[in-house]
């Protein structure tokens, strides 16, 4: 019995809070049953439909991974990062069969997956790996789908903490309101920010210049 694993990940743009990588784990047989869930790209379902349907991917995975890898250590190259988490996730799931949600674009491809290959070690597995793949293969997406409900219900708990300041992406006015009042009142930015982020040196150049 074939087992396939689908990997993809939520928040790598994000200003605020973790980036979550997630593994899912199924014998191949079940591939169909994911479609018959509904399981497709999770940029096109509503935040309840991907929650209730990662409770129904819990259930069919033979194993779901996931790593949240929070700001603090969100300093080094995000690259290198994932494919240090994307590793473990392989080597933690033994499956014969990966599809990847490719982090990096065609020309970096070639590199990214040897560095991969290197990384896992020894462990032998056939690997698919491209971009928008969580749109072609109901594994990936199953796994796009675990990423972005881990990484609400992470985000969840930090407005419950800080008060609402959006979904923490760069783009979004609240939140950088929040990093901004948070900057004049305290000084620095909130441990949940990704200090390294091009958004918060912004900030910090505006906060100098007043």
């Amino acid at each position: 019995m074939q087992t396939v694993l689908g990997i993809d990940e939520a928040g790598r743009g994000c200003v605020i809070g973790p980036l979550v990588v997630a593994g899912v784990v199924i014998p191949h047989e079940h591939w169909g049953e994911l479609s018959e869930l509904g399981v497709r790209d999770s940029k096109r379902l509503s935040r309840s439909r991907r929650a209730f349907l990662a409770t129904q991917i819990e259930r069919l995975a033979r194993r779901v991974i996931v790593l949240e890898i929070e700001p603090s250590e969100l300093e080094a190259n995000l690259t290198e990062i994932e494919l240090q988490a994307i590793a473990q996730i392989i080597r933690e799931s033994k499956a014969e069969c990966v599809y990847l949600d490719l982090p990096v674009g065609p020309s970096a491809r070639d590199r990214f997956i040897q560095a991969l290959c290197e990384r896992v070690g020894t462990q032998k597995f056939e690997l698919f790996a491209e971009n928008r793949a969580d749109a072609h293969y109901p594994v990936v997406s199953a796994a796009s789908i675990i990423a972005k409900v881990y990484r609400d219900q992470a985000i969840e708990r930090l407005r419950q903490e800080y008060g609402d300041f959006g979904w923490g992406y760069p783009s979004e006015l609240k939140t950088r309101a929040f990093l901004r009042e948070f900057l004049a009142r305290t000084g620095h930015f909130p441990s949940c920010a990704r200090r390294k982020w091009r958004t918060l040196r912004k900030l910090t150049e505006l906060s100098l210049d007043i």
